[in-house]
């Protein structure tokens, strides 16, 4: 069965559950003292919320806005990824295996920092076309 409600409250928990594994992931990143790698997950984790609401915003003032490359399912994928083909490569010697999980991460947080302002920009475009024009 779905809802209007349903539809609003699948959104929020998907909202929520990609914001608490990218803090879970800073954190963790913190704590084992990889300053600048958590720096890089916080990053993701603004443009993850960005790329959200941006389109969310756009749709509340009646723009459809599903540009730009990383969206939701992107950001999953690579980050489920990174995390778990970390753990699998942890005993990896020849180089630090936390790597394989910050490059999908620094991936994510530069595409979807920049599916944001597309966003942005997109909305931009189509608001200027509805505009009337002034002589």
């Amino acid at each position: 069965m779905s809802s209007t409600f349903g539809a609003l409250y699948d959104s929020v928990l998907d909202r929520y559950s990609e914001l608490i594994t990218f803090f879970g992931i800073c954190y963790y990143l913190l704590i084992k003292g990889y300053f600048l790698y958590s720096v890089i997950a916080f990053v993701a984790l603004i443009g993850s919320l960005m790329v959200s609401y941006v389109r969310a915003r756009a749709e509340g003032l009646g723009i459809e806005c599903k540009v730009g490359f990383m969206q939701r399912p992107e950001r999953v994928v690579l980050t489920s990824l990174g995390a778990l083909f970390c753990g699998i490569f942890k005993d990896v010697t020849l180089f630090d295996p936390i790597l394989i999980l910050v490059f999908p991460l620094a991936f994510v947080a530069l595409f979807s920092n920049i599916t944001a302002f597309m966003r942005v920009n997109h909305c931009r475009r189509v608001m200027m076309q509805n505009e009337p024009k002034k002589y």
